[in-house]
């Protein structure tokens, strides 16, 4: 029997996911763990180890051996690239137990290493990628409509915004809103301020003003989200963020739909939120909003750099911004 020979239940004798991603790494695992292994039989049938601390034959010893009161084991390898001892791995998954299952992972194999290609042909391979930044707002509306919830794209890619593409971040997140939320199906913009240090309601009318340049405005909502722990480099990225979508809309506009159209076309469903964002579109200029992003990448940089107080620092670049 070779590794990629079909389980019954659809699992081969060998697996290896591959994935950059930690998040998705642990997601598939825990799946097939689930599939595999039940909850009450895993103290006798389940193992989870790395490869720079595994042995050939523990692994063996382990794989070989027959379940206990449960159909599988499963013995999950972790980084199997720092494994030491790859041959005697590579003997044993040319004759595999069916019984067992060898679950690798990595988060560093790519397809051109030798060690991808030589697995691949012994194993059943997962290929795990990261959404990009589309795709991610994709993937949390589908993550709440999972939890019973329905979440407008807007409000979904805030979140993404506000979890900084962190996919463990945003999970948290997004089942932390999910509760809090109650027995409504659509989540709102008050259930997000349970993310968001000063409310996502704080978070927004902080962008709006600074949109439509309330300098004002911009200022006292800043100073309430730094008040309730927001940190300036967060600040810093959902400007950034907001002035990116600014800029698409900005590019609507200029393509020959009115600023209303163009919010509308992006997804500004909520007649206050539309309004809003299409006077701000209709108030900037594509040269302008690049210029922003510049100014804000610098002070993202200072920032960094320490020495100057946080506070000090976004208070000028909203002066520089709001000129």
């Amino acid at each position: 029997m070779t590794a990629t020979s079909r389980m019954k239940n659809g699992h081969a004798p060998a697996i290896l996911l591959v994935s950059q991603e930690p998040f998705l790494l642990k997601e598939r695992e825990d799946q097939i763990r689930d599939r595999l292994v039940p909850p009450e039989s895993r103290d006798m049938n389940f193992l989870m180890i790395y490869g720079w601390e595994a042995g050939t034959t523990q692994i063996v010893e382990f794989l070989q051996t027959a379940p206990f009161l449960s159909d599988r084991r499963l013995l999950v390898l972790r980084e199997v690239q720092t494994f030491g001892e790859m041959d005697q791995l590579l003997a044993y998954l040319q004759d595999p137990n069916p019984t067992s299952c060898l679950l690798m992972s990595s988060s560093e194999l790519k397809r051109k290493d030798s060690l991808f290609k030589t697995l691949s042909r012994l194993a059943e391979v997962s290929e795990l990628k990261k959404p990009g930044p589309v795709k991610m707002t994709d993937w949390v509306v589908e993550r709440f409509a999972r939890l019973g919830k329905v979440i407008d794209r807007e409000l979904a890619d805030a979140l993404v915004q506000i979890a900084g593409g962190d996919m463990s971040i945003l999970q948290m997140e997004i089942e932390k809103v999910a509760f809090s939320s109650g027995d409504g199906e659509r989540i709102s913009r008050e259930d997000l301020s349970v993310s968001v240090p000063g409310g996502v309601e704080v978070v927004f009318n902080f962008l709006d003003a600074l949109g439509e340049g309330d300098h004002p405005k911009a200022v006292a909502a800043g100073k309430r989200l730094l008040d309730h722990g927001s940190k300036p480099e967060y600040l810093v990225h959902m400007i950034a963020w907001h002035f990116r979508q600014l800029i698409r809309g900005r590019d609507l506009v200029d393509s020959g739909l009115s600023p209303r159209q163009a919010a509308e076309k992006m997804g500004k469903n909520y007649p206050m939120v539309r309004d809003k964002f299409a006077r701000q579109i209709g108030r900037a200029t594509g040269e302008g909003l690049i210029q922003a992003l510049g100014t804000l990448s610098d002070y993202d940089l200072e920032l960094k750099r320490g020495g100057i107080p946080e506070r000090i620092v976004l208070d000028r670049l909203m002066l520089d911004l709001l000129r």
